[in-house]
């Protein structure tokens, strides 16, 4: 998740600043993606412009809050990815928002009325991933290693063959407790 959420931050702020030395509109996809630039002094993709500062800081300060619970709870592997694109988008913006009072946003496709940034894009894409993470349910890891970490093994059994199964107990305290109570064990 660090990892991500570093790439994410030095890629968003790479690309601000050279965003920043470039003047003019004009189409990196002609008919679909183009760069305009504008400053914004709202959250994510332009939203709540007229927010008060200080429910502004409150905003960031709760997808900051949210984006650390993977370090609290147990997250499969891609949702802690895509917290790591969520917390360094909200961070990439936030350092724009103290350092300069707004954010940079340059990008807008042509069928949104909206002008983006990368760390706009990190985050959304971060939010759909949480939701294929969840979706998808628990951990990544697979039924087999599960079943192994678990010390159970598993097998075929086929028609006309015995089904018992032969267990073996290793608990050191259940030896004592039965041989305790008189009961002997082999």
């Amino acid at each position: 998740m660090a990892f991500v959420m570093v790439l994410t931050i030095v890629l968003d702020q790479l690309t601000k600043r050279i965003a920043s030395e470039i003047h003019g509109t004009f189409f990196i996809v002609p008919g679909f993606l183009r760069f305009v630039k504008a400053t914004n002094r709202g959250i994510a993709l332009g939203l709540f412009k007229n927010l008060s500062e200080q429910l502004l800081w409150t905003v960031m300060f709760v997808v900051v809050f949210l984006s650390l619970l993977p370090y609290i709870f147990k997250f499969s592997r891609l949702e802690r990815i895509a917290m790591g694109f969520i917390l360094g988008g909200a961070l990439g913006n936030l350092l724009d928002r103290i350092r300069f009072g707004y954010v940079l946003d340059f990008l807008n496709l042509t069928f949104l009325p909206t002008i983006f940034n990368l760390a706009d894009v990190f985050i959304i894409v971060g939010g759909a991933l949480m939701i294929l993470g969840v979706f998808r349910g628990g951990d990544n890891e697979s039924l087999e290693s599960r079943k192994k970490r678990r010390g159970l093994e598993t097998g075929s059994v086929f028609e006309g063959e015995d089904t018992i199964m032969d267990l073996e107990i290793n608990d050191s305290k259940s030896d004592k407790r039965g041989q305790s109570e008189g009961q002997r064990s082999d």
